[in-house]
């Protein structure tokens, strides 16, 4: 989650130094690891005591509930907001739900997004860009539903080459699941086979 820290540091990186909204995000995950980094660890010993970080799990409620809820079968499909309410539940995290929901609706329909795409985007729907590229974007990226390239392009004047990132929709995150649900599937099938014998 965003600390007040945290907030209170990008508005002076983002008037002062940087144009390109990918490229500002990386700078910001950066100050906010050194920042982090000078404060006394409260984890000797072990993990914190509050649970999983919300940043680092999947939500999943009763499996039963969500089928229900969800009213899948093989011929249905399971919508994009659905999927998303996994990684990002409305039910305590509804604005970020909402806001991926919009990003990724655009990214699948572009299927590329450079810089000024998403900034356009951000200003369009009114967001936070300290949310969007703190939460949302790493999020995304990290579960496997968003992938992040390097674009070379050349200066006109220095003729010096230079990067920008863009972002690409991914399958890891079908291609993970696929696999999970495979090897389990096939675990149960062993365990049944071996009960008959």
């Amino acid at each position: 989650m965003v600390s007040f820290k945290y907030q209170d540091v990008i508005p002076e990186i983002m008037d002062n130094k940087h144009h390109n909204d990918i490229e500002y995000a990386s700078e910001v995950v950066q100050v906010v690891e050194r920042d982090n980094s000078k404060k006394p660890s409260s984890n000797v010993g072990g993990p914190a005591s509050r649970g999983v970080p919300s940043k680092e799990s999947i939500w999943f409620d009763d499996i039963k509930r969500l089928r229900d809820n969800w009213a899948y079968h093989k011929n249905v499909r399971v919508e994009l907001n659905q999927i998303l309410e996994l990684v990002f539940p409305p039910k305590y995290q509804q604005k970020y739900h909402l806001m991926a929901i919009e990003f990724m609706g655009l990214l699948f329909e572009k299927q590329v997004l450079r810089g000024d795409d998403i900034g356009a985007f951000i200003r369009e729907k009114e967001f936070s860009k300290a949310t969007f590229y703190n939460v949302i974007l790493p999020r995304l990226r990290r579960v496997g539903m968003v992938r992040l390239e390097r674009e070379a392009f050349t200066h006109e004047r220095s003729k010096q080459k230079y990067y920008k990132k863009i972002v690409r929709p991914s399958t890891q995150f079908s291609r993970f699941w696929e696999h999970v649900a495979s090897e389990y599937n096939s675990l149960v099938q062993t365990a049944k086979a071996r009960g008959s014998d």
